[in-house]
């Protein structure tokens, strides 16, 4: 997890930089690339590009390592009693959802729910004020030597300055609503496709 986030840090910037300006100050893909080139050159391109190596990173550092943590509490299956016979994948170890009764796999699945969307909001949590920092740094629609937010350290300096600590977390609910659904959903629908998906590779 945390490997990809070095890889998306470094190759993706771009993209979530013109993403971000055009969204923070309502333009088109077009003019926000023309006004980020023309104001700053390349480097506008790149803003915040030095904090993007501690934003993904450690975001999905946690998510995934928080995802696996989880998912194997959920899968888990409990020892045998003493003197009971035991069942098939009853031993303690790791189990598959597709194993067990109705029950036992309704059971897991919503462990598997619970767990994908307790791993979002882990994500967002641990870099919710960094986040807050990199929008202001991109969205900023200012170019060139007059800019507010030229760096990640002067940004944090600057918002809890002018605004204080609460400002860090504005926006914290919206992404909760929005980052728990989706990977309560995406993460169990994966582990369940992936079995299937890999039986269709060749071997």
């Amino acid at each position: 997890g945390t490997f990809s986030g070095v890889c998306i840090a470094a190759v993706l910037h771009p993209l979530w930089v013109l993403k971000t300006h055009q969204q923070a100050n309502r333009l088109g893909v077009g003019e926000a690339a023309t006004r980020l080139w023309q104001g700053e050159g390349v480097r506008g391109f790149f803003r915040g590009y030095v904090s993007g190596f501690a934003r993904f990173p450690l975001a999905l550092g946690v998510f995934f390592s928080s995802w696996e943590a989880l998912k194997r509490l959920t899968m888990q299956q409990p020892q045998p009693k003493a003197g009971a016979s035991p069942r098939a994948g009853a031993s303690g170890e790791e189990t598959t959802l597709l194993g067990g009764s109705p029950a036992d796999k309704a059971i897991r699945l919503a462990g598997l729910v619970g767990s994908g969307g307790l791993a979002g909001v882990l994500c967002w949590t641990s870099i919710f004020p960094l986040d807050v920092v990199q929008s202001r740094m991109i969205g900023e629609p200012v170019y060139g030597g007059g800019r507010v937010y030229s760096s990640a350290l002067g940004a944090f300096r600057h918002i809890y300055a002018t605004e204080g600590l609460r400002s860090f977390t504005r926006g914290y609910s919206a992404v909760l609503l929005r980052s728990g659904p989706v990977n309560a959903v995406m993460l169990p629908v994966h582990d369940c496709a992936h079995p299937f998906l890999d039986g269709l590779l060749p071997r």
